[in-house]
């Protein structure tokens, strides 16, 4: 870059900012001055280009931008914006991190929704929108014009000490503070994004052997350098990919939630854990795991087909029959009215997506809608199922992210096998637990709450123990939601039992008037299954004492056994290996031998990659999916449902389609 040092400052843009830092750098530069018409034919000529405007023009910006990252040019933006004075980001060229990602970071760490319908307007208006600055005053604008001056002088001689290199730096015009805001490129960026092609080569999976410190223990270790590298690389107020974390004090144990917003919608990850710093944790991982699964955000999807072609073409392709579909007159209704899904048939086409087969040990198609859950719907690529983030997982490998991922299928396997079929599951008894820590949680939650918690064993078939935990108010209190289901699964029975009872504490936590104003709404849809839409409707009902008799079969009075009863290869074999791969080569081959496969979809995103993360999709057909939405239940196709019941001793027969469980489940 020695040549290009040498090279002159371009100037462009308009306004007393734009005046200011021209005196000032013309005293150590030589300055071209440039117009949006001379900009693309001369811009190649200067060793950066500085933008200042007045006024915040993200449009007139970006295409700035774009001639800048063509040409192979530098670019240094500085404006006003609602307040404040905006510096950066420097553009760098041949360099990922763009003026444009940091505007789209920008309004999806913007919490308000009313803001972010503001900057929604500025970003993707026609006709520009323009906002005098009041606060600009000859003190502020020559504060811009020093700070800009040293980000120019940084990036010709000391390009390390660049202050804006993926990053803003933002200066109060009304006291002057400033602060430095990080942020990602982003991978879907329209200017300096790039997806790589979806390959087979891309897809296929070679499990690496990833030690574990001890035998319970199936997540690496997280130091606290990596924790601290989480926060500061995803958490930032004006331009992170996680704006803030929201602690919520009102819980029997430490609530930590975050909100992440996106251009597909917003999504939610949550932590509930003994610890407030661990509850920090988990949510901003469960975040980061969620952004992966809207939509391919590394790969570009380049196959288009019907299942009919791929099997002609002889590819290795996933049946979309034996994942569950929804039923006739539910595809049926969505034509009607106009909505986004399709029936299946072997001739529809749409978009496909590689991930990997254990059974074939190959690459196999899978449907994109199967595989990321925020897909535009469209008449290229229909939607022929609902799906959600059931089976996504992300860890600090991606052996971990898929053992886990794995665990996910498992527990909403067992827990609407469990509803579908109304299984009267054996209880537990939480006295036989042997970590003391646990059974003072358990009464802790009871005491502090008024509820009881039953403690069901629905593993069923599975090779890892599945809980499922039914807090119910037994003192039928007067204004009280009346009862909560939670689910969960581990390989150690009582770390089961203790996810399964931070999910029940948020439950727990909710005050009465909150129950109260939803009331009406949940008789509502009590009356009509067919109201029941949304993650929220599924557990609201069940707070109705009027939909207890729906969970009878739950609250029933069962033989009760002692962990060790239930899980006696547990307690009295335990597994020794001390390699996740170890553990997680088990988990494949049992579920093969049984006739499921173990499919990953490498879901992770460039933005994981800093910290060392990987996402997955899991899919295991066969397997019963979670969906929320009572309309959108997919149970067609998996005879699991109905023979499973019958094969362990729960029916005398196989489940027949009208003793399917008719009513919305309660899962949240």
């Amino acid at each position: 870059m020695g040549e290009d040092k040498k090279r002159p400052i371009g100037l462009i843009g308009q306004g007393v900012v734009y005046q200011r830092v021209k005196r000032y750098v013309e005293h150590m530069y030589r300055i071209i001055p440039f117009t949006t018409e001379n900009l693309p034919q001369q811009v190649a000529t200067c060793g950066i280009m500085v933008y200042c405007s007045d006024i915040w023009t993200p449009r007139t910006l970006q295409k700035i931008n774009q001639h800048c990252l063509q040409s192979g040019v530098a670019l240094l933006p500085v404006y006003t914006q609602f307040g404040e004075g905006i510096i950066g980001p420097c553009v760098v060229p041949q360099e990922k991190g763009c003026a444009t990602c940091a505007e789209f970071r920008k309004l999806g760490a913007t919490f308000s929704d009313a803001d972010r319908q503001l900057l929604h307007q500025y970003l993707y208006n026609e006709h520009e929108l323009k906002v005098s600055q009041p606060w600009l005053s000859s003190f502020s604008t020559e504060i811009l014009a020093a700070l800009v001056g040293e980000e120019i002088t940084a990036y010709l001689h000391r390009s390390s000490q660049v202050r804006t290199s993926l990053a803003l730096l933002s200066i109060s015009l009304e006291t002057l503070d400033c602060c430095r805001h990080s942020f990602l490129p982003l991978s879907s960026c329209p200017d300096c994004g790039e997806l790589s092609k979806d390959t087979a080569e891309m897809a296929t999976i070679t499990l690496q052997s990833r030690p574990k410190p001890v035998a319970f223990t199936y997540r690496t270790q997280q130091s606290e350098t990596k924790t601290e590298q989480i926060f500061s690389t995803y958490v930032d107020e004006r331009a992170g990919v996680i704006d803030a974390l929201s602690i919520h004090e009102r819980g029997l144990l430490p609530i930590v939630s975050c909100e992440l917003h996106d251009q597909l919608g917003s999504v939610l990850g949550s932590g509930r854990t003994l610890c407030p710093e661990q509850s920090k944790v988990v949510s901003l991982l469960e975040t980061m795991e969620r952004y992966a699964g809207l939509y391919p955000r590394s790969k570009h999807t380049t196959v288009r087909a019907s299942y009919h072609q791929l099997i002609q073409q002889e590819q290795q392709a996933l049946d979309p029959t034996t994942l569950g579909l929804h039923s006739p007159e539910r595809y049926e209704q969505y034509d009607q009215n106009h909505r986004h899904l399709t029936a299946f048939h072997q001739n529809l086409t749409c978009n496909w997506v590689w991930g990997y087969s254990f059974q074939h040990q190959s690459p196999i198609l899978v449907p994109e809608h199967c595989a990321y859950y925020r897909i535009p719907v469209s008449k290229e690529n229909p939607a022929f199922v609902s799906d959600s983030s059931n089976g996504c997982a992300l860890g600090n490998c991606l052996e971990e992210a898929i053992f886990h991922g794995i665990l996910e299928v498992v527990e909403r396997d067992a827990f609407l096998l469990t509803w579908y079929a109304q299984l009267c599951l054996p209880r537990l008894n939480p006295s036989s637990v042997t970590d003391p820590m646990i059974r003072l949680l358990v009464e802790h939650l009871e005491g502090r709450s008024g509820y009881t918690i039953h403690i069901l064993n629905a593993t069923l078939d599975h090779a890892v123990p599945c809980l499922l935990l039914l807090g119910s108010d037994d003192q039928n209190r007067i204004s009280m939601p009346k009862a909560q289901v939670a689910a969960g699964s581990h390989p150690h029975p009582e770390q089961a039992l203790l996810r399964t009872l931070c999910e029940l504490s948020e439950f727990f936590a909710l005050p009465p008037q909150s129950y109260q104003r939803q009331r009406v709404h949940a008789l509502e849809m009590l009356a009509n299954s067919s109201l029941v839409k949304t993650l929220v409707d599924h557990p609201l009902v069940y707070h109705l004492p009027e939909a207890f008799d729906r969970l009878l079969f739950l609250h029933h009075p069962q033989p009760q056994q002692t962990f060790q009863e239930a899980f006696g290869d547990f307690y009295y074999h335990p597994p020794e290996r001390m390699d996740l791969r170890d553990d997680l080569e088990y988990l494949i081959s049992y579920y093969l031998k049984r006739g499921i496969d173990t499919i990953v979809v490498d879901q992770t995103a460039p933005e994981h990659i800093p910290c060392g993360l990987r996402c997955v999709k899991i899919l295991m057909p066969g397997m019963l999916p979670m969906t929320f939405g009572h309309d959108n239940r997919r149970i067609v196709g998996l005879e699991r449902l109905h023979q499973l019941p019958f094969a362990l001793g729960y029916r005398n027969y196989p489940l027949s389609e009208a003793e399917i469980n008719p009513y919305p489940h309660p899962f949240d």
